[in-house]
C-alpha cells in the first residue's frame, strides 16, 4: 500500500532541467505529484537544497506557449534520479495540468492505439495467416511508446511465431477504422509487407493465436473466413506484389530448402 500523503500519477513527460553543476540537461520526469516530481538522471552533481529551473517540454501539458519553466528544489538523491518539490505557484498549475491530461485523454477521441500486422509472403508465394477466436488474420501486435516500430514487430514474430528472417517491403495499408462505433476499439491499423524464406511458423506456448498456416492465390484465400473484409483484399494484393519479386525456377533450380 502506497503511504504517500501525495497520490502520484505515473504519467512520463520530457523536461529541460538547468543548473549550474549540471548545465541544460533533457530528461524525463515521472511520479509527479501536488508536492513536486522526480527527474530521471545520473552524475549530475546536484544536492539536496539544490535550486533548479524545470521546463515543461510536452505541450500538451502547457496550454500554449511558450511552455512554463518553474522554478524547484531538489528534496532527494537516488541512484536513478532525483526528487524535485514545486517552490512557487506555478506548481498548482502544472499539478491541474497533468491531472486534466490523465483525465481528458479518451482513446477514439484524443489519440489512437497503434496496432502493427505483418504480412509474410515466402518465395513459394505463399501467405502467412494466424487464426484467433475462430477467424483468420496476420500476426501482429500493439506499439508501444518508446519501442521502434520495426524492432517492435520483429521482436514480436521471433518471440511468438519463431519467425527471425522476415525482410521489410512496404506498407500495404494504413487503416482508421472508420467504421468503429466504440472508442475504445478505436485503433489506427498499419499492415507492412515482408518476405521471409521461412515456410513454417512454431506458435509459442500460450500466446494469442490457435493456429498458423501458409496460403496461396490459387488455393487458400477465399476458402478462409477472415476477421475483416480489408484482410482478404490486403492478402491479395501482397501475393500480387510478391510474383514480381519472386521469379519462377528455371527447370533444375531448386528452391530455398525448407526450415
Amino acid at each position: 500500500m502506497d503511504s504517500r500523503e501525495h497520490p502520484r500519477i505515473h504519467l512520463p513527460f520530457e523536461v529541460e532541467v538547468e543548473h549550474p553543476s549540471l548545465g541544460t540537461i533533457r530528461s524525463i520526469a515521472r511520479d509527479v505529484s501536488e508536492s513536486g516530481l522526480f527527474v530521471v538522471a545520473s552524475g549530475t552533481g546536484v544536492r539536496v537544497g539544490s535550486k533548479v529551473k524545470v521546463t515543461i517540454l510536452a505541450s500538451a501539458l502547457a496550454e500554449g506557449s511558450p511552455t512554463p519553466t518553474i522554478g524547484m528544489e531538489v528534496a532527494r538523491l537516488d541512484d536513478d534520479g532525483f526528487g524535485l518539490k514545486f517552490s512557487n505557484s506555478t506548481s498548482r498549475h502544472l499539478w491541474a495540468s497533468v491531472v486534466r491530461e490523465r483525465d481528458e485523454l479518451v482513446i477514439g477521441e484524443d489519440y489512437f492505439q497503434v496496432f502493427q500486422a505483418a504480412v509474410i509472403v515466402n518465395p513459394q508465394r505463399r501467405l502467412l495467416v494466424v487464426q484467433q477466436h475462430g477467424k483468420w488474420l496476420f500476426p501482429g501486435a500493439y506499439l508501444r511508446v518508446g519501442d521502434g516500430w520495426q524492432d517492435a514487430l520483429e521482436t514480436f514474430l521471433e518471440g511468438d511465431l519463431d519467425i527471425a528472417d522476415v525482410r521489410f517491403r512496404e506498407t500495404l495499408e494504413v487503416d482508421s477504422g472508420a467504421d468503429v462505433v466504440a472508442p475504445e476499439r478505436a485503433m489506427l491499423s498499419l499492415f507492412h509487407r515482408y518476405s521471409s524464406d521461412a515456410t513454417r511458423a512454431r506458435l509459442a506456448p500460450g500466446g494469442r493465436y490457435s493456429k498458423a498456416k501458409w496460403i496461396g492465390r490459387t488455393m487458400g484465400i477465399d476458402e478462409l473466413t477472415f476477421s475483416h473484409p480489408l484482410l482478404r483484399t490486403i492478402a491479395q494484393r501482397a501475393l500480387e506484389r510478391a510474383e514480381t519479386e519472386y521469379e519462377a525456377p528455371s527447370p533444375g533450380q531448386r528452391l530455398p530448402a525448407k526450415r
